[in-house]
């Protein structure tokens, strides 16, 4: 789905220079992406995808940056009401 073009990638890094540790840019780059993509509330399986991880254990390194994680985990829990109700009797 996502065909990530490291040429042009690699073409605009540089263009632009950053200072970072030789051979380290495009692991950079990537890591801060999905970091920051976490904490604006994106998807980790969307996530995953974009990165192209095979596995969703590759791209759970990147959960803990979502704010709002656990909490949506109980929110979309489909028996959080039944729980609620027996804890509540």
């Amino acid at each position: 789905m996502y065909q990530a073009d490291y040429i042009r990638f690699r073409d605009i890094l540089q263009e632009v220079k950053p200072d970072l540790p030789k051979g380290q840019a495009t692991h950079v780059m990537r890591h801060t992406f999905a970091t920051h993509f976490m904490m604006n509330g994106g998807n980790i399986v969307t996530l995953q995808r974009i990165l192209g991880h095979a596995t969703i254990q590759q791209t759970m390194t990147y959960a803990h940056f979502s704010p709002d994680f656990l909490q949506d985990a109980i929110s979309f829990n489909p028996l959080a009401d039944s729980v609620h109700k027996l804890s509540i009797d």
